[in-house]
């Protein structure tokens, strides 16, 4: 049986009246139009607006603090033919509002560059150095786009130089803000914008939106894009730009992206914010992760097709290349955070040594998911005296607080609840380690608690279709505040469960339906042993559709899973090691010599076939450790298990691989070949004799085993000779030839077979007990 890893909690509301309205008059099914009640839509108008997102919504970049002096300046700027420069931002938000910023400066006749700022020399956000070349290369304007707000040590030395900066931004702002000549913020105080949540694209539209003069419709793909990646808020105006920016993603006008999409799994046609979250914004900010993210601007600009081409490969590469650093930095975290003494801990800090700097926030999400611990990943530097590192939390630990108060333990700290940055003296580990641990007593928080997942509805297989996708798509776009809706299958019956991937690292499970349903789970590999062909099951997760040689067919992107019954796994082996007895579990063992010489050594009971039916298994892991030699006492045995959480099968054996039996006819013309030749040097002549018989030399051997045994044949100093006047004897009565067919039988039914086949069978064995829990 599987349990969940979450507590499933299902949407209810005791507003029936509305959901009912809103069902009807929307025609969607009940739990979605429960589900926008949820959400906040208090009325029928409300769900009718948020199902279909107007551009009307929007509010006018007027409403902005700061920009009509921005575009005065930037204007007077541009008739005076000023170099102006657009400082960016080395992540997909800060990629797309430097590309967008500086197409609408171009446009509009402005002499116009752009500066992405390199994360690992100059940092995030102005940089005085790099003010200092740009003012000594000609810069006469600095643009921030999605930086700037804190930024008061760089802009101040610009003031210096008789340079003016212009800032947009949307991070949160500082106590002191910089003397900049324009500030372009949401949330400047005292003059908030209607809605504070845009991006730092979000604002850089607004302001290319000024001007121009117009709407600029032909953006929005770059909009859709940066709030996308940045996870800002779906819902009020971000719902809208990001709506229609998809929109115009799909129509493949922006040559640049249009290659990249080549590149991807995503279907341009049909792209979601799926495809922008897990695609292209990853490849994107993949650039300022690996080094100069400059590249990502020059394919988003361009609109010459070999140049794209190029451009895009370039972005993919570094994007497999972070993918390959993750990979190696996430297999040795992973083994740190399992070791003790971090598997007791409720929290963990994990320092590696020249893991790079670029990919440790996403190796720190990475051992959440996998721990469920609120995680810091740091590398240190050449010498080894100073650390740097990303962290990420989980629901219920306030990350930020838990560090917050030890400033002194670190060299730089800034970050929010659920994310942070930091540098700090190696030397400070332990006590940074201890303070996180600390932080987590004080708030109650325990990693051993089942987060919690709300499931929107249940549907039954038959209800998992491409119409129920295209209805909860109408929710969509999805993101924080509108996340996915999360829906259960309930009673489905696993019908395969195999490994898929280049290196079998994700399962498919596939439901009995018709037409068949898949589960996909991607890097869950454990999942193939834990989902048991024949189970009933209840699955979470979202729905997707998948396309296929014009077939679309809906699937479901696995989340979580509660089975009824036994679960099976397969760890059938050769060997046997001290380190595989440490499991908690009950051991089953047939040999009563391998039984006496491991009992004393495993973490758990030791018992026979005999006393298995005296022990209660309730809930607990079953492993056998080795292969019966009589198929018929294994399938008692397995019919005697107790309702045990999982059955583990080992099956060792030390027994070789023997061939079938040979048929009547083989027997036969060996007995009339001895009789022809009453001696044979077993020594010199078997080879001969097998390719007459047309027999393995394994078959031979135990045809030879078996004469003996009947008195046909004796060994006398390695000659083998004819008995004369023998007894006729049935052949199939003999020990030897009875003892072949049963380990035939454990043979063909436990060891060579298939994982498919084998938990098929035990499954059969098992069906009165599985047929109960269903």
């Amino acid at each position: 049986m599987r349990k969940a890893k979450y507590q499933w909690h299902q949407l209810s509301s005791d507003q029936t009246d509305l959901v009912q309205t809103i069902q009807e008059q929307c025609q969607i099914p009940s739990f979605l139009a429960q589900l926008l009640v949820e959400r906040g839509c208090d009325s029928l108008e409300k769900a009718q607006h948020f199902l279909k997102p107007q551009l009307q919504d929007l509010h006018g970049p007027e409403e902005l603090h700061g920009i009509e002096a921005a575009v005065e300046k930037i204007e007077a700027a541009i008739s005076q033919d000023w170099q102006i420069t657009v400082y960016g931002d080395y992540d997909a938000d800060g990629l797309t509002s430097t590309a967008l910023m500086y197409e609408t400066l171009r446009d509009i006749g402005a002499k116009v560059d752009y500066y992405i700022p390199n994360r690992f020399t100059d940092g995030y956000g102005p940089n005085q150095a790099v003010y200092q070349r740009l003012i000594e290369q000609g810069t006469q304007l600095i643009l921030t786009v999605d930086n700037g707000i804190s930024g008061n040590e760089a802009i101040d030395y610009a003031n210096r130089q008789g340079i003016e900066v212009v800032i947009t931004d949307h991070h949160s702002l500082p106590a002191q803000l910089p003397a900049a000549t324009a500030i372009v913020h949401p949330q400047y105080p005292g003059d908030e914008y209607p809605y504070a949540d845009l991006s730092g694209v979000g604002v850089a539209f607004k302001m290319a939106w000024a001007l121009l003069g117009e709407f600029p419709y032909e953006l929005l793909d770059l909009v859709a894009i940066g709030e996308l990646a940045d996870l800002v808020s779906v819902q009020g105006e971000n719902r809208s730009l990001i709506t229609f920016g998809l929109q115009q993603l799909r129509s493949g006008m922006r040559t640049g992206l249009h290659e990249l999409i080549k590149l991807t799994n995503a279907d341009e046609e049909h792209l979601t914010d799926q495809d922008v979250g897990f695609q292209i914004a990853p490849r994107l900010n993949a650039l300022g992760r690996m080094g100069d993210a400059a590249t990502g601007v020059e394919l988003l600009t361009t609109f010459d097709e070999e140049v794209a081409k190029e451009l895009a490969q370039q972005v993919d590469q570094a994007n497999q290349e972070r993918q390959a650093l993750v990979k190696a930095i996430n297999l040795a975290a992973e083994k740190m955070a399992q070791a003790a003494p971090n598997r007791d801990r409720q929290t963990l800090l994990l320092v590696g040594k020249d893991w790079h700097q670029g990919v440790l926030g996403i190796v720190a999400s990475h051992i959440v998911q996998v721990t469920g611990k609120p995680t810091i990943i740091a590398s240190t530097n050449e010498d080894g005296t100073l650390a740097k590192g990303s962290g990420r939390g989980v629901a219920g630990f306030d990350l930020f607080q838990a560090l917050d108060d030890h400033r002194d333990l670190m060299t730089s700290f800034g970050g929010h609840t659920m994310a942070c940055g930091l540098s700090f003296d190696v030397d400070q580990t332990t006590d940074l380690a201890q303070a996180l641990e600390a932080a987590a007593q004080k708030q109650a928080f325990d990693a051993s608690q089942q987060p919690s997942l709300e499931i929107a509805g249940q549907l039954r297989p038959s209800q998992v279709t491409a119409e129920m996708y295209e209805q909860i798509h109408r929710l969509a776009p999805f993101g924080p505040g509108n996340e996915e809706p999360i829906i259960e299958i309930t009673n489905a019956e696993i019908s395969q469960a195999i490994l898929i991937g280049e290196e079998r690292q994700h399962v498919k499970l596939t439901l009995t339906n018709q037409p068949p349903i898949n589960v996909l789970a991607f890097n869950q590999p454990q999942l193939a042993s834990e989902m048991t062909v024949g189970s009933t099951a209840n699955l979470v997760g979202c729905l997707s559709l998948n396309r296929w040689k014009g077939q679309t067919t809906a699937q479901l992107m696995f989340k979580d899973a509660e089975t009824t019954g036994i679960m099976i796994e397969d760890h059938r082996t050769n060997q046997l090691a001290p380190q595989m007895f440490q499991q908690a579990a009950v051991y089953l063992v047939f040999n009563d010599q391998l039984r006496a010489n491991i009992y004393g050594h495993t973490n758990g009971p030791v018992i026979s076939p005999q006393t298995i039916s005296e022990l209660g298994m309730q809930e607990q892991r079953l492993i056998i450790v080795d292969c019966p030699t009589d198929i018929d006492q294994f399938a008692e045995v397995i019919n005697q298990v107790g309702m045990v959480a999982v059955v583990d099968l080992w099956l060792y054996t030390s027994h070789q691989p023997v061939d079938q039996v040979p048929d009547r006819q083989h027997f036969i013309r060996l007995y009339q070949a001895m009789q022809s030749q009453p001696v044979i040097d077993s020594r010199t002549q078997l080879p001969a004799l097998g390719q007459y018989l047309r027999v393995t030399n394994d078959q031979l051997i135990f045809m030879i085993q078996v004469f003996i045994e009947a008195g046909f044949v004796i060994i006398d100093n390695g000659l083998l000779k004819s008995v004369k006047n023998v007894k006729s004897v049935d052949l199939t009565k003999t020990q030897r030839y009875q003892r072949r067919q049963q380990w035939l039988k454990v043979q063909n039914t436990l060891l060579t077979v298939p994982t498919t086949s084998l938990r098929q069978q035990i499954s059969a064995w098992l069906g009165d007990k599985l047929e109960e829990n269903k």
